[in-house]
């Protein structure tokens, strides 16, 4: 007990001026549980209310890559890059081996039939590439389609590489 409420009761006598009307501690005493259950009642809706919070936020966490993604919408593709960031890393290293030897070869000339094949499937390799990305939207990132999606990303650049001697060679 704290002394303050040993200074109430032992001082009762001097406060009590006016004698209380009857029944006057019960009601007193009835709207205090009263209160108290609907604060336990507020307390058990922000309960609720902040669990429901919380599984939105974590679904909405989960879904939200997803949709948050570069994704082509018209066909729901998804980049090797956003699998995770080692195959960001994979994907930007064999991106910018393609385009910079790929702008060197710009300007060779299709005349040759070997040029003219290996241009042709370069060609078709870049959409299958574009088909491997829907892919990867549509299985939610199965190895076997980050697999391929490498392979194609070599195969790619080990025909680059191929013109690109093929061009050295027209050169000397």
């Amino acid at each position: 007990m704290s002394d303050f409420e040993k200074f109430i009761k032992k001082e009762r006598d001097s406060f009590d001026e006016e004698p209380m009307p009857l029944g006057h501690e019960n009601r007193f005493v009835m709207k205090l549980e009263k209160r108290k259950h609907d604060n336990e009642n507020r307390q058990g809706f922000w309960r609720v209310a902040a669990a429901i919070i919380v599984l939105l936020v974590a679904g909405g966490s989960l879904l939200l890559p997803r949709f948050n993604s570069p994704v082509d919408v018209q066909y729901g593709s998804m980049a090797l890059s956003d699998v995770s960031s080692d195959m960001a890393d994979i994907e930007l290293y064999y991106t910018s081996q393609l385009e910079e030897k790929y702008a060197e070869l710009q300007e060779m000339s299709e005349t040759d039939i070997e040029v003219k094949i290996l241009f042709e499937e370069l060609a078709s390799l870049n959409e299958e590439y574009e088909n491997l990305e829907r892919e990867l939207y549509r299985s939610g990132t199965d190895d076997r389609v980050v697999l391929a999606m490498i392979e194609n990303f070599r195969l790619r650049l080990k025909i680059v590489e191929e013109l690109e001697k093929i061009k050295q060679e027209q050169l000397s």
